[in-house]
């Protein structure tokens, strides 16, 4: 019997974006600089595309993961499965660390980043432990989905720190 990749409840992962979205959208953007306004509200912006096109890329593979714990998947076609997403995970990571990052914002991004990389690091070890069946990797794979998600919390505690800091 394979053991089951544990993953955050969904409904935790949602709630997470769900509140890091709220975070960005609530933030008013203006400064006394209507520059710096304007590169901000441009960072915001594209940040959160980047927030959202994650969060449709990482429910679409948490419903690949649960077929495979339903056994509509074998281990050889989630690992496939597992590959063609790697990539886009990457994608990602390039689109984030290529932000034009307001000065004051560069700690979201890179935290972003290593939010980001994690879920790749697990999607990876989690591939491992399908193919070879070694149960480490599995754990390897739990342990960077949490720190995935960690990162990506402090992430947006951090956007919304350094927006109050500019509303003041």
């Amino acid at each position: 019997m394979a053991i089951a990749r544990i993953q955050p409840n969904t409904a935790t992962v949602i709630i997470g974006v769900i509140l890091g979205l709220g975070v960005l959208t609530s933030t008013s953007m203006t400064t006394k600089v209507d520059g710096q306004a304007v590169d901000q509200k441009r960072f915001v912006s594209s940040f959160q595309s980047i927030v959202n096109e994650t969060g449709l890329l990482s429910h679409d593979y948490d419903a690949q993961v649960q077929k495979w714990q339903r056994g509509e998947h074998s281990n050889e076609t989630m690992a496939s499965i597992t590959d063609t997403y790697s990539p886009r995970y990457q994608e990602l990571i390039n689109k984030t660390r290529d932000l034009q990052t307001p000065t004051g914002y560069e700690n979201v991004t890179n935290l972003y980043v290593k939010s980001l990389e994690s879920e790749l690091k697990s999607n990876t070890h989690f591939r491992n432990y399908l193919i070879t069946g070694n149960t480490t990797e599995n754990g390897a794979s739990q342990q960077s989905l949490s720190d995935a998600l960690r990162y990506e919390i402090e992430s947006f505690k951090a956007f919304k720190s350094v927006s109050e800091t500019n509303n003041r």
